[in-house]
């Protein structure tokens, strides 16, 4: 076979390619440019709305990052669908790795969605007082994954957001007020009016 044969079917084989794919391929690398700067409206959107809603601080960068990162991996699997690449294997093989990372991390995960909640639900602040998981202190940080209490004695106390949110929570300055009680113990002999004046 001569040279100028080899690629006279080279040249038809792409242009058949072509006239089936083409249209495909266009419309695909289409989709693609207006996917990506519409993700990027969305991302600016997105932060204006939480930083009109109040959103805690250490929440957004998160929330932002997760709704961009799932918006391009709904634009990638759109434009594979689009120009005609099956998704069934990239599926399988995502899906396993979910279940691996999911299984690897159950205890993060967990203190990351007690830690959001914490943000999200505001069950005590920066400052107040609380008793929870058997300790007793000051809130003086509230991080994704746990929250740092300054006891009554100088200690420094780290608490999993997971075992703080699931577990009872007393918060003491809420209120603004609290009520002390002193045990007092009398002797028999002592006139209880009296001692209560």
């Amino acid at each position: 076979m001569k040279l100028q044969d080899y690629l006279h079917q080279i040249y038809i084989i792409a242009y058949q390619w072509l006239i089936i794919n083409g249209l495909k391929v266009v419309l695909g690398i289409a989709v693609l440019i207006i996917g990506l700067k519409l993700i990027k409206f969305i991302g600016t959107r997105i932060r204006e709305r939480m930083s009109k809603r109040e959103v805690h601080s250490s929440l957004q960068p998160f929330f932002l990052s997760l709704s961009i990162t799932a918006l391009y991996i709904l634009l990638i699997i759109g434009v594979m669908t689009i120009v005609g690449i099956p998704f069934s294997a990239f599926a399988t093989i995502l899906g396993g790795f979910t279940v691996a990372v999911g299984l690897a991390l159950s205890g993060t995960f967990q203190n990351f969605a007690g830690g959001v909640l914490i943000l999200l639900l505001k069950p005590f602040e920066l400052n107040d007082s609380i008793f929870a998981q058997g300790q007793e202190g000051r809130v003086i940080s509230i991080q994704i994954f746990y929250t740092v209490l300054l006891s009554p004695d100088n200690k420094t106390i780290i608490i999993p957001n997971g075992k703080l949110f699931n577990e009872v929570i007393v918060n003491v300055t809420r209120e603004g007020k609290r009520r002390l009680d002193f045990e007092v113990k009398l002797g028999y002999y002592v006139d209880v009016d009296q001692a209560k004046r």
